[in-house]
C-alpha cells in the first residue's frame, strides 16, 4: 500500500468513526424526546458591534426589534467601532425615534472584541446576546434559546446558522457548509463539546463575563476564544437548533479567503492557548472532538498536496511521452481539455473518489436533519453539487495558506476589503 492510500484510508476511518459517534449521540438524545421549550423570563441585552455596515445595519436592528420577546425585557445596544461610512448615523435613527430600548454608542476602531466589551459594560440584561451587524434572526429564536439557561451550569447557547439568500458558487458552497454545522453543533452539544459560539447570534450569561472577564480584545477569533474559555472553566455550552439566524456570507474568492485565513489562524492560536482541553480527562471534547478536528485537518491537507503533486508529475510524464512520438496539440483549448481530463482521471481513479460516495450519503443525512430543524424548504440541488465537487479543494487551500501565514508570522486582519479590524 502506498503512503497516499494509507493516508486516505486513515482519514476516512477517522472521519467515519467520528461521524458515527456523533450520529449515535444525537440519535440517543432525540430518542429521549426532549420537549421544545420556550422562556421569556430573563432580561436580555442584544449587542450589535458594527464597522462599515451601512448596507445591512438597519435590517439587522429591525430583525432584533421584531423578535417575539417581551419588549420590557429586551434592549438592543449598537456599538459603532469607528466606521467610515454612515453606520452610526443609520443606527442613531432608531434611538432618536420611538425605539426607547435601542442604545447606540460609537468609539474609535479597536476591533469586535472591544466593541462587545463596551456593549457589555452598558448592558442591563442578565443575558448577553452578540449579534453580527450582517445577521437576521427568526422571530422565535431568542425565546427558544433562553429556555436553556434554566440550567445554572449553562453559560452560553448557540443557534442554527444559515446563509442569507445564497447567490453564486461560493455562497452556495457555504450554504451547505453551514448546514453541516447545524448537525455537528447539536451533536457536540449532546456531549458538551461545543468549542465555537458563533458571533452571529449566540447568548451568554452576563455573570460569566463579570467573573471571568470580557472578550479578549487582541484575539482575532473572539467567539472561539470565549467558547474555549467557557469549556476551560467546566461550564456547559448548549445549542438550540430551531433558533435560526441567517448571515451574509462572503461573495468573492478574496473576501472568503480573508475570512477563512482569520478563522483558521485563530483556531491554531486558541487551541494552543487552551491545549489543556485535550485529553481523556476533558471528556468527549478532549478525547474525541478536538483531536479529530486537528487530525482531519492535517491529513486532508497532506492528502490534497500529495494528490496535486502526483497528478502534476503524471501529466508531465504523459506530455513527455507524447513529445517523444512527435505528438502535437492543435491549440491551447485542446491542451487545457487534456490537462483537465487527466486531473479528473487521477481523482476518479483514486480511493478518495470511492470514499467520497459514502461522504455524500452522510452529507445527505446532515442536510435532512438541518433542513428539518430550520424548516428550510427551498431547493439546494445546485448548492449540494458545488459543495461535493469543490469544497474539499477549497478547504485544503484555505488551510495551506493559513499555515503559511502562521509559520511566517504574517499579519492577519479582519476584512481587507473594509480596511479595518472588523
Amino acid at each position: 500500500m502506498e503512503l497516499y492510500d494509507f493516508l486516505v484510508y486513515a482519514l476516512a476511518f477517522i472521519g467515519f468513526f467520528a461521524t458515527s459517534y456523533y450520529a449515535i449521540s444525537l440519535f440517543t438524545y432525540y430518542k429521549k424526546k426532549p420537549l421544545d421549550r420556550e422562556s421569556t423570563e430573563r432580561n436580555v441585552s442584544i449587542i450589535i458591534p458594527a464597522y462599515n455596515e451601512e448596507k445591512s445595519i438597519a435590517r439587522t436592528i429591525n430583525s432584533a426589534l421584531q423578535l417575539d420577546y417581551p419588549k420590557n425585557k429586551l434592549e438592543i445596544i449598537v456599538v459603532d467601532d469607528g466606521s467610515k461610512d454612515k453606520t452610526y448615523e443609520i443606527a442613531r435613527r432608531f434611538m432618536l425615534k420611538k425605539y426607547s430600548k435601542v442604545l447606540v454608542f460609537t468609539k474609535p476602531n479597536g476591533g469586535k472584541g472591544s466593541a462587545l466589551n463596551l456593549g457589555i459594560k452598558h448592558a442591563s440584561g442578565d443575558i448577553i446576546v452578540s449579534m453580527d451587524a450582517d445577521s437576521f434572526v427568526q422571530t422565535d429564536a431568542l425565546k427558544k434559546m433562553i429556555a436553556f439557561f434554566d440550567n445554572p451550569k449553562v453559560m452560553a447557547v448557540t443557534p442554527s446558522m444559515g446563509v442569507f439568500k445564497p447567490r453564486g458558487i461560493l455562497q452556495r458552497i457555504q450554504h451547505i457548509e453551514y448546514y453541516m454545522g447545524v448537525f455537528l453543533r447539536k451533536s457536540f452539544a449532546t456531549m458538551n463539546a461545543i468549542h465555537i459560539t458563533p458571533g452571529a447570534f449566540s447568548a451568554y450569561r452576563k455573570s460569566f463575563f463579570k467573573k471571568h472577564g470580557g472578550y479578549d480584545e487582541k484575539n482575532i477569533t473572539e467567539d472561539l476564544e470565549i467558547a474555549l474559555r467557557i469549556q476551560h472553566k467546566h461550564y456547559i455550552i448548549e445549542n438550540s437548533p430551531k433558533s435560526v439566524v441567517y448571515t451574509i456570507a462572503p461573495r468573492t474568492f478574496r473576501a472568503l479567503m480573508v475570512q477563512r485565513r482569520r478563522w483558521y489562524i485563530g483556531l491554531i492560536h486558541n487551541l494552543w492557548q487552551y491545549r489543556n482541553l485535550f485529553g481523556f480527562k476533558r471528556g468527549p471534547l478532549g478525547a474525541l472532538v478536538l483531536p479529530v478536528a486537528v487530525s482531519t485537518i492535517v491529513l486532508a491537507v497532506i492528502v490534497t498536496i500529495y494528490l496535486v503533486i502526483r497528478t502534476l508529475f503524471d501529466v508531465r510524464d504523459d506530455l513527455l511521452s507524447l513529445q517523444a512520438i512527435n505528438f502535437r496539440f492543435n491549440d491551447a483549448f485542446e491542451l487545457n481539455f487534456y490537462l483537465i481530463k487527466q486531473f479528473f482521471y487521477q481523482l476518479f481513479s483514486s480511493p478518495v473518489f470511492l470514499i467520497g460516495f459514502v461522504f455524500v450519503f452522510l452529507l445527505a443525512f446532515y442536510m435532512y436533519f438541518s433542513r428539518k430543524q430550520m424548516k428550510y424548504s427551498e431547493g439546494i440541488a445546485f448548492d449540494f453539487i458545488f459543495f461535493v465537487t469543490l469544497y474539499g479543494f477549497l478547504y485544503s487551500f484555505w488551510w495551506i495558506v493559513s499555515f503559511l501565514y502562521y509559520l511566517f508570522k504574517r499579519k492577519v486582519v479582519w476584512r481587507e476589503e473594509k480596511h479595518g479590524r472588523h
